[in-house]
């Protein structure tokens, strides 16, 4: 573990009282003991540093030095990454598992999911969405990624350019009219930060494509071999983290 995530009821208690689950992760998986001292952060992006005092209790006070107090000494990339938004379709079953878990350890600002024509899966109960909720927050805690931990959206694909702050790319699997390369639609944007959409296991139809570019989205074809739904993403965003960094 690098940064340990505070429940996102957290608003700037000295004391913290930790849950079951939190307690058996840090106790008995991670085997700290009373008085260990590391690095957390709550959902609005504040960083802390955390002691144990009991095996039911934290004391939290305000960090300025996020690496003295980190629980391991593995070299971490340093500089900011893009702000990278990312509006996966909902896929089928686990995938979606995977998908977020890959994204924010790569530090994507944000996965949104989203319906669309070829989405088998149109929404998430209540438990698959605690269930994302819960990786994504051991993934930052894991990696250290800056991701927004955040209780998980859904939005129709017809609504990503009016919901993203920034340009909006979406992947398509056949080249159409106006097509462009990534590292040619990454070289446009001045403010190298971007939204990317990602279709599910069918991809994105046409009636979408064509609706997506009349409200200003750029269509985009890897230059690759066809992805399957749960590496488009993550191969995207490596991509541009890598032309943009």
């Amino acid at each position: 573990m690098r940064i340990f995530i505070l429940d996102k009821a957290y608003s700037g208690e000295k004391d913290y009282i930790l849950r079951k689950r939190e307690k058996d992760y840090l106790i008995k998986v991670l085997r700290l003991k009373i008085g260990d001292v590391f690095t957390c952060r709550d959902t609005k992006d504040n960083y802390y540093s955390a002691t144990i005092v009991s095996e039911d209790m934290l004391t939290i006070s305000p960090c300025e030095d996020i690496e003295a107090t980190l629980l391991d000494h593995f070299s971490s990339y340093r500089e900011k990454l893009p702000p990278i938004r990312v509006y996966q379709a909902i896929c089928k079953g686990k995938k979606n598992e995977q998908i977020i878990r890959m994204l924010t350890e790569a530090g994507v600002e944000e996965t949104i999911f989203i319906t669309s024509t070829f989405c088998q899966e149109k929404t998430f109960n209540d438990h698959d969405k605690q269930r994302l909720y819960d990786i994504q927050r051991e993934a930052v805690q894991q990696s250290g990624s800056k991701t927004k931990v955040n209780p998980i959206r859904t939005i129709d694909i017809s609504e990503v350019v009016k919901d993203s702050p920034y340009k909006v790319l979406f992947l398509h699997q056949s080249s159409r009219g106006d097509t462009i390369s990534l590292s040619k639609a990454l070289s446009l944007i001045e403010e190298k930060q971007v939204s990317i959409i990602i279709g599910s296991e069918g991809g994105i139809s046409d009636e979408e494509c064509e609706a997506l570019e009349g409200l200003g989205a750029t269509p985009v074809l890897l230059s690759t071999n066809i992805l399957r739904a749960e590496t488009a993403g993550i191969f995207a965003v490596g991509a541009i983290e890598t032309i943009w960094s």
